[in-house]
């Protein structure tokens, strides 16, 4: 006896006794499924994939202070060199500073292999109630 493809066919729209599968509701089943193990292996995928961001959000507590925050910034990389290391500022309300210089200390780890950056800058406050700062280390 050969294999019946019809039997795939998972949308008979009367009782299994009553009905007679067709090829095209098979093919529909068969898609139907594919598609669904397609989204969800690839929601899955999307959820396990890991995402490096080197951004730092300061949110001020102080909401009063005015037109400033101050931020001091004091981070260890183990395996970084300190001619690699930089600071780049930006703010929202429009400041953009590459290289900044100001205030900031490169202190060797490791005998040179790694690098302690510490800095400390102002940014300026966003118009609305949570300002928004993007500090980034560049090489």
């Amino acid at each position: 006896m050969p294999f019946d493809f019809r039997r795939f066919d998972i949308y008979r729209k009367v009782p299994k006794d009553l009905t007679q599968p067709t090829y095209t509701g098979a093919i529909i089943s068969i898609c139907c499924c594919l598609f669904i193990l397609f989204l969800f292996l690839s929601e899955l995928t999307g959820f396990i994939t890991t995402e490096i961001v080197n951004e730092l959000y300061v949110d001020d507590p102080d909401k009063d202070s005015g037109g400033k925050i101050d931020v001091s910034l004091n981070i260890s990389l183990p395996n970084l060199h300190c001619e690699l290391v930089g600071l780049d500022i930006q703010d929202e309300m429009g400041r953009h500073e590459v290289g900044h210089v100001d205030n900031s200390m490169k202190i060797p780890l490791n005998n040179g292999v790694g690098c302690r950056f510490e800095g400390q800058f102002s940014i300026n406050k966003e118009v609305s109630q949570q300002p928004d700062v993007r500090v980034h280390m560049f090489q």
